[in-house]
C-alpha cells in the first residue's frame, strides 16, 4: 500500500489508498500544471530560451511530493514532464541512501538529462525524520556552479559558488525554507540582488558576442598536432623559424617553445589586421620601468625573470596599437588586474587555483577577449628566484547553447585549467586580454630559406 499525504495545512490527506489509485490521482495533480512527455506532449517553444531555465512548474506541481512524508515521498518514481508555460522537459526523480533522500528536478540540457544541467534542483531531506536539510541550484550546466540554500527558522540562507569555490555565504532569503522550493528561482535572485551581484554572474543574452572566440579555437585547434616544439624557438617577422635570443635560424631541431607559440596565436590574427607578423625584438623587449625590483635586477642578463611577463604585455599591446594608432599605450595597458573575489598582485597575477573562476568572470564581463598567461612560480637553486617561467593561451567563452567552456592551448597542444592547476599548484599566473578576431589565419611554417 502507498499513501501520499500533504502536510496538515493542505487541507485534506491522501489516505491509504491501492498503489494504483494513487499513481492515477498524482498523474492528475501533475496535469493541471504540467504534461508528461509523449506524443500528444507540448513541442517546445521555437523562441529564444531565456537566460535562466527555470523548472518552476514542475516543483509547484509536485508540492504535495516534496512535503510528502519520508516513506511516501521515496516510493514515487521517476518520469519526465514538459511544462506547459514554455515547453521544457524536466525529469523528476527521487533517489536515497541510509540516512538521506534526494527530490531531483532535472532540466534537459542537448538532448540529456545531467543532474547538473542548468536550473536543476536537488532537494536533500533527511529520511528518518523528513526534515528538510538543503536544496541545491546549479546555475551553470557545470557541477562546480551553483547555489546552496538552507533552512534556517522563518528565512532561509543561501551560499554560492563559483567553479568549487564558495564566494558568498549565509545570504539571506526573506521566505520560510519550504516556500522558497516553489518560486521561480528568479525571485531568489530579486530577494538577495542587495547583496549578490547576479548581473556580474551571468552572460550577456547575445552570445554571439564570444564568436570570435569560438572560431579562433575551431580554427587553430586542428593545426595543433602539425606544429614542431622546439626550445627558445618563434616564427619570425618573416615567417621563419628561429631562436628567440639570437634570432638565429633554426636547422636541426624546429619548433616553437611556449613563448613563440603564443606569439603563432597572435600572428593568426595580427597579420590579416596589418599585413605583418610581430616582430621578435619588439616582443622581448624589457620592460624594465614598470616590473621588478633591485634583488631581481641584479638577476636580468642571467636569469631573465621577467621574461613571460614582459612577453605576454608586449603582445597585447601591440593589438593595441593598431586599434589605438597614435595614443600612448603603456607596457600595463592591457593587463587584468580588477576580478571579483579575488586578488590582484603586481606584475605576478593571480592564484592559478582560482583561474577557472577568473576565466568565467572575465568571460561574463568582457565577451569576446581571450587571455594570454605568465605562469610566476619559484624557480631555480641558486639563489631561488620567482620568475615567469611559461606562457599559455587562455580562451574563455560561453558556447551558443549557453554552457561555458575554457580552451588552454600551449607549445602545440591543447590542455585544460584543471592541467595547469595539477602542474603548477600553489603559484600564480598574470593575464592581459587581447582582442578576438574573426580573421584567424593560423601562419604557415617555413622550415628552412
Amino acid at each position: 500500500m502507498n499513501k501520499y499525504s500533504g502536510r496538515q495545512n493542505s487541507g485534506d490527506r491522501w489516505g491509504n489508498l491501492p498503489r494504483s489509485l494513487v499513481a492515477a490521482l498524482f498523474a492528475i495533480l501533475v496535469s493541471f500544471l504540467v504534461a508528461p512527455a509523449s506524443a500528444g506532449a507540448l513541442p517546445f517553444n521555437t523562441a529564444r530560451e531565456p537566460l535562466f531555465p527555470d523548472n518552476t512548474d514542475v516543483r509547484k506541481a509536485l508540492r504535495r511530493v516534496v512535503l510528502a512524508p519520508s516513506d511516501e515521498a521515496i516510493r514515487v518514481g521517476s518520469q519526465v514532464f514538459v511544462q506547459n508555460a514554455d515547453g521544457r522537459h524536466v525529469k523528476f526523480e527521487v533517489r536515497a541512501n541510509a540516512t538521506s533522500f534526494y527530490l531531483l528536478f532535472i532540466n534537459e540540457a542537448a538532448g540529456r538529462f545531467p543532474l547538473f544541467s542548468q536550473g536543476s534542483y536537488i532537494i536533500k531531506r533527511n529520511r528518518k525524520d523528513g526534515a528538510f536539510v538543503q536544496a541545491k541550484v546549479f546555475i551553470q550546466t557545470n557541477p562546480d556552479f551553483f547555489v546552496r540554500m538552507f533552512p534556517a527558522g522563518d528565512h532561509t540562507t543561501m551560499d554560492l559558488y563559483l567553479a568549487g569555490e564558495r564566494v558568498y555565504s549565509g545570504v539571506p532569503v526573506a521566505r520560510a525554507f519550504p516556500d522558497v522550493l516553489f518560486l521561480p528561482f528568479s525571485d531568489v535572485m530579486e530577494m538577495t540582488s542587495g547583496i549578490v551581484s547576479w548581473g556580474a554572474l551571468f552572460p550577456p543574452e547575445d552570445l554571439s558576442l564570444y564568436e570570435p572566440v569560438r572560431k579562433m579555437v575551431s580554427t587553430l585547434r586542428p593545426a595543433l598536432s602539425t606544429l614542431p616544439d622546439a626550445e627558445d624557438g618563434a616564427m619570425d617577422e618573416e615567417g621563419r623559424l628561429v631562436f628567440i635570443e639570437s634570432l638565429v635560424l633554426q636547422k636541426n631541431q624546429v619548433g616553437f617553445n611556449c613563448s613563440g607559440f603564443a606569439k603563432w596565436v597572435a600572428d593568426s590574427i595580427y597579420q590579416p589586421a596589418t599585413g605583418n607578423y610581430l616582430t621578435i625584438d619588439e616582443l622581448k623587449e624589457k620592460q624594465l620601468g614598470t616590473r621588478g625590483h633591485r634583488y631581481s635586477r641584479r638577476r636580468e642578463d642571467e636569469r631573465d625573470p621577467y621574461f613571460g611577463l614582459d612577453w605576454s604585455r608586449n603582445i597585447a599591446t601591440a593589438f593595441l596599437r593598431v586599434e589605438y594608432p597614435g595614443a600612448d599605450i603603456g607596457p600595463e595597458a592591457a593587463d587584468v588586474r580588477s576580478v571579483p573575489f579575488s586578488r590582484y598582485v603586481e606584475d605576478v597575477g593571480f592564484k592559478i587555483s582560482e583561474l577557472d573562476r577568473i576565466l568565467y568572470l572575465l568571460a561574463v564581463r568582457e565577451p569576446g577577449n581571450f587571455y594570454i598567461g605568465s605562469v610566476n612560480k619559484e624557480f631555480g637553486s641558486d639563489p631561488p628566484l620567482r620568475q615567469h617561467v611559461h606562457v599559455v593561451v587562455l580562451f574563455p567563452f560561453f558556447k551558443a547553447d549557453g554552457t561555458f567552456e575554457v580552451s588552454v592551448m600551449e607549445r602545440n597542444v591543447e590542455t585544460s585549467v584543471k592541467s595547469l592547476e595539477d602542474r603548477y599548484p600553489g603559484d600564480d599566473i598574470h593575464l592581459v586580454r587581447v582582442r578576438a578576431e574573426d580573421a584567424c589565419v593560423p601562419p604557415v611554417i617555413e622550415y628552412s630559406r
